[in-house]
């Protein structure tokens, strides 16, 4: 009786000593796996950052370039003549004259070119037009201009009659043109050149045979 109660009483202690050790062991091993995933995932993490290389720092440009502002883009006038002082240039007068040897040029054969040659002296015409104190007289001139170069072109008139009616209508315009201005304010300023020489158009010797000279038109 004495021996099992000593042999009972020792194998408790004994049985609750092995359960410690087991419990021991199983924190060890919980430890253990902890410490192998950590170092596992640091392994992982670090070949990961090897692969994608190191980040690029940003330059000190580009953070200038994004922290100061674009300066506003800036135009500079271009100086007037008046600004600078300086006059402008005068205009080139107009020269009649000129433009209507550039038709006489390009259309000497006043019968088979007529109607061509008539168009290109109107539109020469035109640059004196704004100049004349009374245009209406110019386009009434031009209107007889072209009608008349129909006609010769048709050989139904001559070029000799076409000459003589032009130079009349034209001595009759000027005597219009008289009067009007002699009613009107005085002026006393001088013609433009392309006005003196519209006037001189025309004369009395553009009525006759060999009348075309560079005032017949």
């Amino acid at each position: 009786m004495g021996l099992a109660v000593i042999d009972g009483a020792i194998g408790r202690p004994i049985e609750a000593g092995t359960r410690e050790c087991w419990a021991r062991r199983a924190r060890c091993l919980v430890v253990l796996s902890f410490c192998i995933m950590l170092s596992c995932c640091g392994a992982a993490r670090q070949a990961i950052e090897k692969e994608a290389g190191p980040a690029p720092e940003p330059t000190t440009e580009t953070a200038t370039a994004a922290t100061e502002p674009t300066p506003a883009a800036t135009t500079t006038p271009t100086p007037t003549p008046e600004a600078t002082g300086t006059p402008a240039p005068a205009a080139e007068p107009v020269n009649l004259n000129g433009a209507l040897a550039e038709c006489r040029n390009a259309f000497p054969d006043q019968i088979a070119q007529a109607v061509a040659r008539a168009s290109c002296v109107i539109k020469a015409t035109e640059l004196v037009r704004p100049l004349l104190p009374f245009p209406d007289l110019l386009d009434r001139e031009n209107a007889l201009r072209k009608a008349l170069a129909e006609q010769v072109q048709a050989r139904t008139m001559s070029l000799l009659e076409r000459n003589i009616q032009i130079q009349k209508l034209h001595s009759q315009l000027l005597e219009e043109e008289r009067s009007r201005l002699s009613t009107a304010p005085a002026d006393g300023s001088k013609p433009p050149l392309a006005v003196t020489q519209w006037r001189q158009s025309n004369g009395e010797s553009c009525g006759r045979l060999g009348g075309d000279s560079g005032t017949c038109y």
